[in-house]
């Protein structure tokens, strides 16, 4: 039985491997096109094909391991995503990669869900929200270097980045295989549902879904049209030096996000997030400088760390009996915002720019925070 101290590295490495797993191919995009002789919507494909088992399945991948057991689900998790990895270095044929990477996607939705459950399981009130801001800033890491480490490898041999997948996650899968407890669960398949259903009827758990949405939907829309309102101006390179910070914002962010969760209180921390937020979009307004955009985006990562901290931390908490379920929906919900933004708000974007953009984030902001003061905490 591992002690708390490194069962908290192990749950941290975990987390950090689903999006360092998906991320690591925006690096490999020149490599994959020449090996497979395909353009680049074949590639770009392996990413969506990615998301959506990995948002599909999370909605049943926790409440699965509230029935069968925290330790089952994620060592399952694990595995398929090193099988996975595996078959994607193999590969030889385009169809065959986007097949892998499908079920590297489906492997990652029975990890992170999971692995928030067990947090809530295993640390108490006044420590959670120390260990979710670890939570976020392990999951921020993981966007961030994902690409860095992949450009690395492919210079030597692309397949050398699905090796790598493969070995971490089976090593890890081992790891939880003989050092892990978990309690065991009813067993019960029919239970999945009835778990389910009960998480949704809470009026609380579905307000803090919503906050998610938007978070992320804000989130992924502002970058997604910055990037494409400065391909003129500067390089591609510029650009993901700028949108990087959000992520290594965050990770610095990170706990002291969660010690204000845990000291100041989850609602708190949430609307201090939430605040921060509403004036990065606010400082977006006026500029259209590639550096004078690094302060907003900034501002946007310490927002959105102290937000996602403490909605993580009241997620695991508002169902205690269904901790599994509830992470697997809120996560799902999460991942819909950050898939459905870029075509919601193309139309907006196409008819009004950036400042378009913006001003709709900046409408949401404000909904946000009024949605919030509604959380009873």
């Amino acid at each position: 039985m591992l002690s708390k101290k490194h069962l908290l590295i192990l749950l941290y490495v975990s987390v950090f491997l689903g999006p360092f797993g998906g991320n690591t191919v925006l690096a490999l995009i020149p490599s994959l096109e020449s090996y497979f002789d395909v353009d680049i919507s074949f590639i770009a494909a392996s990413i969506t094909i990615y998301m959506i088992p990995f948002a599909f399945f999370q909605i049943f991948s926790g409440a699965l391991s509230d029935i069968y057991g925290r330790k089952k689900i994620i060592t399952f998790g694990l595995f398929t995503f090193s099988l996975a990895s595996l078959c994607c270095a193999y590969s030889t044929v385009i169809s065959s990669f986007l097949a892998a990477r499908a079920l590297q996607g489906l492997g990652s939705a029975f990890v992170s869900p999971t692995i928030m459950a067990t947090i809530g399981d295993t640390f108490s009130y006044r420590e959670r929200g120390k260990v979710m801001g670890g939570y976020g800033a392990s999951t921020t890491s993981g966007i961030a270097l994902g690409p860095l480490v992949g450009g690395f490898l492919a210079l030597i041999d692309w397949r050398l980045v699905f090796f790598m997948l493969s070995l971490f996650s089976g090593a890890l899968g081992l790891l939880y295989l003989f050092y892990f407890k978990s309690p065991e669960g009813d067993g019960e398949l029919k239970s999945v549902f009835g778990k389910m259903k009960g998480v949704l009827t809470k009026k609380s758990f579905l307000i803090l879904c919503t906050i998610g949405f938007l978070v992320f939907f804000g989130n992924i829309a502002v970058m997604t049209f910055l990037s494409d309102t400065l391909k003129l101006s500067v390089t591609e390179d510029r650009i993901g030096i700028l949108l990087s910070t959000f992520g290594f914002i965050g990770i610095v962010t990170a706990p002291v996000a969660g010690y204000l969760t845990d000291s100041i209180g989850r609602k708190k921390t949430l609307l201090t997030g939430l605040s921060i937020m509403l004036c990065a979009f606010l400082v977006f307004l006026p500029l259209d400088s590639y550096i004078l955009f690094f302060i907003p985006i900034a501002i946007m990562g310490i927002g959105s760390t102290a937000a996602f901290t403490s909605l993580n931390t009241m997620v695991v908490e508002c169902t205690p009996e269904s901790r599994g379920a509830a992470s697997s929906i809120y996560n799902s919900f999460r991942f819909l915002g950050y898939g459905l933004s870029p075509i919601a708000t193309l139309p907006l974007y196409l008819l009004s720019g950036l400042d378009g953009i913006v001003l709709l984030l900046i409408c949401i902001a404000l909904l946000n925070i009024s949605i919030s003061t509604r959380i009873q905490r």
